[in-house]
């Protein structure tokens, strides 16, 4: 029998398969390996993969891997899948008697493999089975060997960061393409990929050296990818990370003689902190505020004003509309209103405060001095602990040594009353987080082990806030022990939502932790363990997490639990948005109200901001439910999902507001539906219309205050002012491009391939007129008819001119004339694009469709990137310009001059005089001598 022959008589041999096996047993036997290839060959047939698998590596040099055909490929596929396996088992087993042994002559067929990939310049599928094999030694020859370089290190960095489920090996081979980077960058441009490398790797010291070296470099590119660089850094919302590379900057600049290069740091310094972000941001969403007034003020007149609830949801819902546009009118115009809520419903409009001017750092002790002060009559501790959380609200993220002290002091002197500590233990939170403060900590724990519900409920949000990401095991320790022995429920969750915080990120890190609150008798605790898992794996669409929280979703005998297990799959899902509608379509059906709820608000974090048809078509059927908060998380979860769509982009839109509209109107609607529906508006118009919830960043990774905000906003399940942490997610869209001096060139532009009405702000909403009923007409007498008809006679006599029955077959002709000039009148065709220049609102669906235009005299750093806040390489330096937000002086003083010119030129008007003809006849006789200074023309 010859290899050849088994191609077309293998069933004819399958009746010899016993002798030929036995052939290749038989150690005497010189033709040992042909016979197990025979085999081999068979069995391939016979579609027994796995013995032909093993016959096939034990024919040793007699299986040519080079050949080209079915069954080569398919063993060697077979090959390669069992090698990744076992490998990967191996490398996540903790002990050395659990791992699988890996037979060499499995690991020298794939040592060919590898080596055919190479050799044939196949370099993605080398670097492809080497990662999921967890073979650096591979990964790194397939990269060195060959061109093109950089392209192999690009494809090589977005496979680790997408595909490698482990975090230990995919933060090795990041530093594997790091190293490569440094030795190999050839242009300033490649710096990103290397940053990107450092930044997920956490490596600040690396961060500040790399910048510094591009601004050692003095030349404007260089510069400007250090800014840019800057950006994308605070981009991410670490604020530790930032905080951690602006030091090592400074120890630079301390060593620096040159005085440019110090400017050129201090810059940078202000651009990582967010100060620049800041600026450019608050600069644009104030000037491009585009909320309705009517929206807010038209809730107001409607609901009900005895239902505090829905009071409350309309402040939190002007807020959000509102959300860093520092525009406060409409709580100024309504004063009185707002100044009739009590108890938590003035923290709560206090607190609304934070929202609007989140971000306005200098103006925000001026702002909320007057709720802060104590010491005057009608003092309210509800507003000062709603002003503390404000406060906490505009620095979050961005820790400030002032606001700390003021916390500090006030903790000292008027904490405690209750509602004042929990709002400055929320601000604690807010202003520190993820810098893990020991002074900060301290006080939060001692404030958690005072027994109190209300203070220590914010006490341990704030410090999971505190502690974000750190993976603290002495804090966790001491957090679940009190969880163990305190009676408080709010402070059972609020310290498992703190365990979540604390292993953000931590993934596997995680997973004992995990099991520690997942078994535990306590369903609030298990409730934490879900956001525990959101929190570990968000964005990193982990296999075996979603698994797990499915498992529980449906398995769990609470209901709390089953709810919060569903929701987290939003934070897992959130870069793979595309994969949730697929994942809970069925759940949306469940039978479990609690699960429907999961699965809307799963799609709405997930999906935040798509304007997705396979989301919403799962979510607007849920708005028939026949659960009240079921409806509700369908109404929050819509106007998270269609955040700032247009009419042109999804005909429902205006249906859905409609609807909205409907519900808070409605007297016989459940309440819950219309706390939804007024939250819902102020989703849709968030921002003043200008911002969307973004958790993932312009560089890949999730953004940390952003996933923080939105998982403490699904807690207003439990504590409705959780609902003010929903700013910390938004994030502005728009184009705004800067130059070397960080400021706004007027003459930057790109074009928008679609018509302008596509993307463009909706219309003000026009309030319709009611007509009153007209007035009963009172009698008239006969003889008042008579005088009125003889009166018309006389003016007829009078009237000089053409008849009244003349004048309105005039007015008929003309408006004729004009009907028919309208009708001639063609209407122009809307432009298939527009321009967009620098400093206006770019939508996120909007980005595949811009281009720059020609012959632009800036040029992105950031190739083919055209949103957010980008650096701009100046092509025509000296060239005059104009920039956005600056007046210049020179105007200024020629528009003053030319005022004082009309001023003076400016006739005054004749004194006003009673003509007198007896008069005007004696002055004719003895005309007056006049002054010239007294002629009026």
């Amino acid at each position: 029998v010859s290899t050849q022959s088994t191609w077309e008589h293998w069933s004819e041999i399958t009746d010899a398969l016993g002798t030929i096996e036995g052939l290749h047993e038989n150690k005497d036997f010189p033709e040992r390996e042909l016979a197990a290839l025979i085999a081999s060959k068979v069995y391939y047939h016979m579609e027994e993969y796995e013995e032909s698998l093993k016959l096939a590596l034990d024919s040793g040099s007699k299986f040519n891997i080079e050949e080209r055909s079915a069954y080569v490929e398919t063993l060697i596929s077979k090959c390669i899948d069992d090698y990744i396996a076992k490998r990967v088992h191996n490398a996540e087993t903790r002990l050395e008697e659990d791992k699988i042994p890996i037979d060499p002559k499995l690991e020298a067929v794939v040592e060919k493999m590898f080596d055919r990939c190479i050799r044939d310049g196949q370099y993605t599928q080398a670097i492809g089975i080497a990662m999921e094999a967890r073979r650096a030694d591979i990964l790194k020859k397939a990269i060195i060997i060959g061109e093109p370089l950089f392209e192999k290190l690009s494809f090589a960095q977005e496979l680790a960061e997408k595909s490698i489920s482990n975090k230990q090996f995919r933060l090795d081979t990041l530093q594997l393409i790091a190293d490569i980077l440094k030795e190999k960058v050839v242009i300033p441009k490649h710096n990103f990929d290397l940053c990107k490398c450092y930044i997920t790797l956490r490596k600040p010291l690396e961060i500040a050296e790399l910048l510094y070296n591009l601004l050692k470099a003095d030349s404007e590119e260089t510069t400007l990818v250090a800014y840019q660089l800057g950006l994308d850094l605070f981009d991410n919302e670490d604020q530790q990370l930032s905080s951690s590379t602006c030091k090592q900057l400074l120890i630079f600049k301390l060593g620096e003689e040159n005085e440019k290069r110090k400017e050129q740091i201090q810059r940078l310094n202000e651009i990582i902190v967010g100060k620049v972000t800041h600026e450019v941001y608050r600069s644009f969403l104030s000037k491009n505020n585009k909320t309705d007034s009517l929206i807010a003020t038209d809730v107001k007149e409607t609901i009900p004003q005895t239902v505090s609830v829905l009071q409350e949801a309309t402040v939190w819902s002007n807020g959000i509309m509102n959300a860093c546009t520092t525009d406060d009118t409409f709580l100024k115009t309504h004063i009185k209103w707002v100044a009739q809520s009590s108890n938590w419903s003035k923290f709560s409009c206090t607190s609304s405060l934070g929202m609007i001017h989140k971000g306005n750092r200098e103006h925000a002790m001026a702002i909320l001095n007057p709720y802060l002060n104590q010491g005057h009559a009608n003092s309210s501790p509800y507003s000062a602990g709603g002003a503390f959380y404000a406060l906490g609200l505009i620095h979050a993220n961005q820790y400030n040594a002032d606001v700390i002290n003021t916390f500090t002091t006030s903790m000292s002197q008027i904490g405690q009353n209750d509602v004042i500590a929990h709002g400055i233990c929320l601000g604690y939170g807010l202003v520190g987080m993820a810098t893990g403060d020991e002074g900060i900590y301290n006080e939060l724990k001692n404030t958690i082990f005072g027994e109190s519900a209300v203070r220590g409920e914010a006490a341990a949000i704030s410090t999971g806030l505190l502690k974000l990401g750190s993976g603290d095991e002495e804090a966790i320790q001491e957090l679940l022990t009190y969880a163990h022995q305190t009676q408080h429920e709010k402070i059972i969750r609020a310290i498992s939502l703190a365990l979540a915080f604390i292993m953000y990120g931590k993934e596997e890190s995680a997973d004992v932790l995990f099991e520690q609150m997942v078994f535990d008798k306590d369903a609030i605790i298990r409730y934490g363990a879900m956001y525990l898992l959101g929190m570990a794996y968000v964005g990193t669409a982990n296999k075996t997490a979603i698994r797990k929280l499915l498992h529980y979703g449906v398995s769990d005998v609470d209901n709390d639990v089953r709810r919060a297990a569903i929701t987290n799959l939003g934070f897992l899902l959130a870069k793979n948005p595309e994969k949730l509608p697929k994942t809970v379509g069925q759940l949306a059906d469940s039978y479990n109200p609690y699960v429907r709820y999961g699965a809307a608000m799963a799609i709405g974090i997930g999906c935040a901001g798509s304007a997705m048809k396979e989301a919403s078509n799962i979510l607007i059927p849920m708005l028939g439910d026949s659960n009240d908060f079921v409806r509700q998380g369908a109404i929050i979860a819509i106007s998270l999902v269609f955040m700032q769509a247009t009419s042109g982009m999804d005909p429902r839109v205006d249906d859905i507001k409609k609807y909205y509209d409907q519900v808070y109107k409605d007297k016989h609607e459940d309440l819950l539906c219309k706390f939804g529906s007024i939250i819902g508006k102020g989703i849709l118009e968030a921002g003043g219309r200008n911002c969307t919830i973004q958790l993932i960043s312009r560089m890949g990774n999730p953004k940390m205050a952003s996933v923080v905000g939105l998982a403490m906003f699904c807690q207003f399940w439990y504590w409705f002012p959780y609902i003010n942490f929903l700013s910390l997610a938004l994030t502005p869209t728009a184009l705004l491009g800067l130059n070397a001096d960080l400021r706004l060139p007027a003459s930057f532009s790109v074009v928008s391939m679609a018509k302008p009405s596509l993307y463009a702000y909706p219309p003000p909403i026009v309030r319709e007129t009611v007509n009153k009923p007209a007035k009963a007409q009172s009698a008239i007498l006969s003889t008042t008819l008579r005088a009125q008809a003889k009166a018309k006679q006389k003016d007829k006599r009078m009237e000089i001119g053409p008849t009244p029955k003349a004048e309105v077959k005039e007015e008929k002709k003309e408006e004729k004339k004009d009907k028919e000039e309208k009708k001639e009148e063609k209407k122009e065709p809307e432009p298939e694009m527009e321009v967009v220049q620098n400093g206006k609102r770019i939508l996120p669906q909007q980005r595949s469709r811009l281009s720059l235009q020609i012959n632009s005299r800036y040029q992105p750093i950031l190739e083919n990137t055209y949103y957010g806040i980008i650096m701009l390489a100046d092509t025509k330096i000296g060239e005059p310009e104009e920039y956005i937000g600056e007046k210049k002086e020179e105007k200024k003083e020629e528009k003053k001059m030319e005022d004082k010119k009309e001023a003076k030129t400016e006739m005054k008007p004749p004194e006003e005089f009673i003509y007198d003809p007896v008069a005007q006849e004696e002055n004719h006789q003895h005309p007056p001598i006049f002054h010239l200074s007294l002629i009026h023309i």
